[in-house]
């Protein structure tokens, strides 16, 4: 943290002033001569005095030093953010950016700043962008966007001003989330990356949709056709369970019976968003039930597994050990 000092001309300037008042006073009571006790009544006036200033600068010390302890707290929580944090004008100039913003861009920070976030979102999705951001400035409302930023992986701190090759650019679906500072002249963003939640989007409509398929033909479980060897047909493994974070809570839920979200998650290792994509596809399934429920005081989603999702649960482990010969 930078201290500002008072420089040493100043402080002169300030005695001189200090020592002409205290000239003045002395011209304006010449005559006056003190008696002892009105001397020792001054002296220990100065000595409280001094004693309070002591006092007043151990407070400053210690407001300083609370100061500076909020400052580095505010700053890593800024710069160490799971999310990136930004701030721009009203023609999306960076103002401030994270090291998370910064990472996700692949550009270091202090390239960033000046630069426009608008150079890193494709084309197609430019006027999203534009039209969030005058929506933002236009009505002071909290607006989003989603968008699709190309990242050059060649880009260095040390060189970031690389020429942009088509081949080696990859797509990265971000989701902005802006809102209008109390000035009214910057915009203040949360860039998160949602492209792995959009992975799995993807993934639960085909599942959805081959799921729906498949229950109308009533050939999930079955062989594909008759006489075909149980071991060699990949068809018996049910597409739903079929997943390692699905696999992994129907097998917990199998094993707990029942199992709240955070302890779920903890069990299996992932994210928040992750889990809750897979486990809205074991809902529409129909192999799991979810509950709202209050456990000290906090809300709390409970999941249980239905008696079609253990009997799906038993025929896929079925499967499984047929398929691989076990």
């Amino acid at each position: 943290m930078t201290r500002k000092r008072a420089p040493l001309a100043d402080l002169e300037v300030l005695r001189r002033q200090a020592e002409a008042q205290l000239n003045a006073k002395k011209e304006r009571y010449k005559d006056f001569s003190p008696s002892p006790d009105e001397m020792q009544k001054v002296i220990h006036e100065l000595a409280v005095y001094r004693i309070e200033l002591e006092m007043q600068q151990d407070e400053l010390l210690q407001a300083r030093t609370e100061l500076e302890e909020s400052l580095d707290c505010y700053t890593e929580l800024y710069d160490f953010a799971p999310l990136g944090y930004l701030t721009f004008d009203r023609e999306g100039t960076i103002r401030k950016v994270n090291l998370s913003a910064s990472k996700l861009l692949g550009v270091d920070r202090s390239h960033l700043m000046g630069d426009r976030l608008g150079r890193f979102i494709a084309a197609d999705d430019l006027p999203v962008f534009n039209a969030m951001l005058e929506r933002v400035f236009s009505t002071s409302d909290h607006s989003s966007c989603e968008v699709i930023i190309l990242i050059d992986e060649t880009f260095s701190s040390a060189d970031p001003f690389l020429s942009r090759n088509a081949e080696v650019l990859h797509p990265c679906t971000v989701r902005i989330d802006a809102t209008l500072s109390n000035d009214g002249q910057e915009c203040r963003a949360v860039l998160s990356d949602i492209s792995m939640q959009k992975q799995v989007e993807r993934e639960h409509k085909a599942l959805k949709a081959s799921l729906i398929q498949a229950r109308r033909k009533k050939s999930i479980g079955r062989p594909a056709a008759s006489g075909a060897h149980p071991g060699f047909n990949h068809q018996l493994l049910d597409k739903v369970i079929h997943s390692r974070i699905r696999f992994a809570a129907l097998s917990y839920l199998d094993s707990v019976g029942q199992a709240c979200f955070v302890e779920i998650k903890q069990q299996i290792r992932t994210t928040d968003g992750n889990l809750s994509v897979h486990m809205q596809i074991l809902e529409s399934a129909e192999y799991i039930s979810c509950d709202k429920d209050i456990q000290s005081r906090k809300p709390q989603t409970i999941y249980r597994i239905t008696p079609e999702g253990h009997e799906a649960f038993l025929e896929y482990k079925k499967s499984l050990a047929s398929f691989l010969g076990i």
